[in-house]
């Protein structure tokens, strides 16, 4: 009888292995929340070295249509600057973003002034929306479940805001499953009150060492609120760039 301790002794060890290669197994098919946010974040410029595109931004308030606005984006890293060349009046206004802080700057200004991502653009539209996304630095990421929009599978994450200084304090964000792209999103208040939510299009792409990158062509944001107000963010002409080092200073932001 005493000879068979060992098999038992063997036995328990394979068990014990055994379970730890499943639990392995299991944390290896765990998708990644923070990694599926910033390739998402890509998809809006977010975390790419040198991509522009040019934006127009239509939309309407409780006062009726607002006149287009556009503007040419500049990107890279955690940077991005914004120049208005539409309206005439506004042509040659800039918004800088250096990772969570803005500034408005322009050439008749002596310094740039420092602005909130949170205030208004056109309708429900924020500075934070015409920016290029980093919301896998910007917020703490959670898979809640996986669920059908339009038709496509889609990890439905919770985003909670790691600073006051972000353009939203949570985001409920629809993420597709099988290209990591943006779908939808949801904007809620720190108390927890949906405020607005977005739809996204996926029409561009990018050529970037020889891979391609999907890139949004439209973003459609409504005032849940307010119905009738709402915004259409058109992004064309996408297009890989190289700036010079001083592109994203505030030295250069009110440069003629």
């Amino acid at each position: 009888m005493q000879r068979l301790k060992p098999v038992k002794f063997l036995s328990a060890s394979l068990l014990v292995v055994s379970a730890m290669l499943s639990i392995h197994a299991v944390a290896a098919d765990t998708p990644n929340a923070t990694e599926i946010v910033a390739a998402s974040d890509r998809a809006r410029g977010g975390g790419l070295n040198g991509v522009q595109w040019t934006i127009d931004i239509t939309g309407q308030d409780s006062n009726g249509p607002i006149d287009k606005r556009t503007y040419v984006v500049r990107a890279s890293g955690d940077d991005s600057l914004a120049q208005a060349t539409y309206p005439p009046r506004e042509a040659g206004s800039r918004l800088l973003q250096n990772g969570r802080s803005m500034w408005f700057g322009k050439a008749t200004l002596t310094k740039p002034v420092s602005i909130s991502t949170r205030q208004k653009m056109v309708g429900p539209a924020s500075n934070g929306d015409i920016a290029s996304t980093n919301y896998a630095k910007d917020y703490d990421a959670t898979i809640l479940r996986t669920e059908s929009v339009n038709g496509e599978d889609a990890y439905v994450i919770n985003l909670v805001a790691k600073s006051k200084f972000v353009t939203y304090d949570r985001i409920v964000y629809y993420v597709s499953v099988a290209r990591h792209v943006p779908l939808k999103a949801e904007f809620y208040t720190v108390s927890g009150k949906l405020f607005k939510t977005a739809q996204f299009e996926i029409g561009n792409k990018l050529d970037i060492d020889g891979s391609t990158q999907p890139f949004v062509s439209k973003m459609s944001i409504q005032d849940t609120i307010d119905r009738s107000n709402y915004s259409v963010l058109q992004y064309s002409d996408v297009k890989t760039r190289k700036y010079a080092a001083d592109t994203f200073t505030l030295d250069a932001l009110n440069r003629p």
